[in-house]
Parts: C-alpha cells; sequence; structure tokens
C-alpha cells in the first residue's frame, strides 16, 4: 500500500475526516467535469439540502491516484475556514463502484455569468465593487496558503495567462497567471457580458478587451495591470485587494482616450517580442482549437476564488463560490463560478 493511501484510509478510520453514507445521498445528477474530476449535484438526505460530490479520475496508477487525491484534500483543508471559499465536508464512498467522493458546500443560485445576464441592469458600481473585493479576497487567501488556482474559470482560454497560451506545454503558471485571470474577470463585472476576443489576437497582438464606457478610471488601472503580458509587472493579490478597498468612484471612463491607445501600443509590442521569442507551435494551436470547443459551453469564474489550482468564495449579500481544486479545473458549482445568498 502506498504511504499516500495509507494516509488517507487512516485519516478516515481515525475520523479525522468526515465520512458520509453514500445512501443517504439521491437524485444525484451530473453538473461539471474537468481533467481531474467530474462534479454531481446531490439530494443529501441527512441535511436536507443540496451538496456537491466530486469525483477524482482515476489512474491506472494507484499510487499516483492516491497521491493526487491526498494532494486535493491538502489544498481544500488548507482553506477551509474561509467564508469565501465554498466549505469541504467530508468523503463518501460508493460501495457499488468503490469510487471516492468529496462532499462540498453546494452553491445554488448559479454562475456570475448567469448573475450577470439576468441582474446586470440594476448593479450600481457599489455592488460590483463588492463583487469584485469578493473574488479578490478569496484568492488572496489562496495565494497566501501557497496555492496557486491555475484556472479561476474552468479551462475559458480568454481568462489564461498569455504565456500560458504561447507554450501550454512548458509555461508553468503561477500566482501571476492567476492574477491576470483576475484581471479578465474583473472586466467581466464592467461588461456584464464574457471576453469574445479571439486567442490569437490576444497572444499574438496583445489585445486585450476594450474598457467599459462607464466604468470608474480606477477600476480600469486595477484590471489593466493585473492582465499585462509581462507577468513581472502584474500586482499581486494584496494590491489588487487595497486598490479596491481605496477605490474611488468620481472619474469615469466615457470612451477611447490618448491613455487608452498608449496602453494598447504597448501591450501590442511586449506581446509581439514574447510571441516571436516564444512562438507559437502547431501543436500548441491545435490544442488550443480543441479546448476552445471542449470548454466553450462552461464558463466558470466566480466570485469567489480557486485555491491551489481551485476555486471558490463568497460576500454577504452576493456569495460567489470557488473550488479548491489544486489539481483540476472543475467547479463545485455549476460551470464553476458561483453566486448565492443574494438578497
Amino acid at each position: 500500500m502506498s504511504d499516500r493511501k495509507a494516509w488517507f484510509e487512516s485519516a478516515l478510520k481515525n475520523k479525522y475526516i468526515k465520512k458520509f453514507d453514500y445512501t443517504k445521498f439521491e437524485n444525484v445528477e451530473r453538473i461539471a467535469g474537468g481533467g481531474f474530476g467530474t462534479v454531481y449535484r446531490a439530494n443529501s438526505l441527512n441535511s436536507r439540502k443540496h451538496v456537491a460530490l466530486k469525483c477524482l479520475h482515476e489512474h491506472e496508477d494507484d499510487e499516483l491516484f492516491y497521491e493526487k487525491f491526498v494532494k486535493e484534500l491538502t489544498n481544500i483543508l488548507a482553506v477551509n475556514y474561509h467564508d469565501n471559499i465554498i466549505k469541504f465536508y467530508g468523503i463518501s464512498l460508493d460501495p457499488s463502484t468503490e469510487t471516492y467522493y468529496l462532499v462540498l458546500q453546494y452553491a445554488k443560485d448559479g454562475n456570475l455569468r448567469t448573475y450577470l445576464r439576468n441582474n446586470f441592469g440594476r448593479l450600481d458600481w457599489k455592488i460590483k465593487i463588492q463583487m469584485a473585493k469578493d473574488i479578490t479576497d478569496g484568492l488572496h487567501c489562496i495565494h497566501e496558503e501557497n496555492i496557486v488556482h491555475r484556472d479561476l474559470v474552468g479551462g475559458m482560454l480568454a481568462y489564461s495567462d498569455p504565456g500560458y497560451l504561447r507554450n501550454p506545454f512548458g509555461y508553468k503558471r503561477n500566482k501571476a497567471s492567476d492574477i491576470y485571470s483576475l484581471g479578465v474577470l474583473l472586466w467581466e463585472i464592467s461588461s456584464g457580458r464574457p471576453p469574445n476576443l479571439e486567442i490569437t489576437k490576444i497572444i499574438k497582438n496583445g489585445e486585450r478587451e476594450v474598457f467599459i464606457k462607464g466604468t470608474p478610471e480606477d477600476y480600469i488601472i486595477i484590471y489593466s495591470n493585473a492582465w499585462k503580458d509581462n507577468p513581472n509587472q502584474r500586482p499581486t493579490i494584496t494590491n489588487i485587494f487595497d486598490s479596491l478597498e481605496n477605490i474611488k468612484l468620481e472619474n469615469i471612463y466615457n470612451g477611447l482616450n490618448d491613455n487608452q491607445e498608449a496602453y494598447i501600443n504597448n501591450q501590442s509590442q511586449a506581446s509581439m517580442d514574447a510571441f516571436s521569442k516564444d512562438s507559437v507551435s502547431q501543436a500548441s494551436m491545435d490544442e488550443f482549437s480543441k479546448d476552445s470547443v471542449s470548454f466553450s459551453s462552461s464558463f466558470t469564474t466566480s466570485n469567489g476564488r480557486k485555491v491551489t489550482e481551485v476555486s471558490q468564495v463568497s460576500i454577504e449579500n452576493i456569495k460567489a463560490n470557488m473550488e479548491i481544486t489544486g489539481i483540476d479545473d472543475s467547479s463545485i458549482c455549476e460551470n464553476n463560478s458561483n453566486i448565492s445568498n443574494i438578497s
């Protein structure tokens, strides 16, 4: 028996981790899938509420499976105290298939995209800033635990670090990669819609989504710094949260100006330099094409954050949840990004 498997079974035996009776779940329904696991919604007969069940994909290598499973648990437990991160309840085993499931909090009120689509017209900037702060606060918790989320939006390439898009097989995503994704999420809060730029325009031409009229200029500065092409020039998660805390809403952006043109030109040159140096291979572009198709229907941001490669978050009135997957990108909520407890 591998050390990881022994650790896991010992934790269950000694009740360090709660074990749920799988027969006490009913109406199990698949809601999301990712590279490392599949998420289901189920009714818990014990708690009389919905929970999320996440099963991790098995590997032929038993030791590798338990290594990843234990890593997932470790990341979840590291941030399980935070109000803005989806809660981990325990483990359950389906005796008929011998499949282990993580039992997690279920975010019931839909994802960020759905929420913005249904409510954007009546959101003022105080609410939008609070949403941005909640997401940022969740990611801050994750980064403080030295966890890299890597996929805040569940496989959506438009939110991915351009460095990774240019070289997905050699680029190691880090905290700065999460910051880039957060920048795109913050822009989405200002626009009410997901990004739709072609990937090649992002990585080759350095283009970014256009600034939205009516957005506070301070807010534009925050997300523009976050999605800079050079990861070394992006702010830390603490910098972003502090900026949101001290944001001024008086100066409003009303259209393209010299500053935006200069920014676009600078980004374009930086991206062209990086593109020339890295040169995207045809194999990489083929991989992008496949991912674009397979993930296009599953948006996953969150008014929340992911930990270690996970995601989930929440707020007072707008609770955003991110899952903590440290190894994968599928969310606990439908489409990986949820807002719950909307009053």
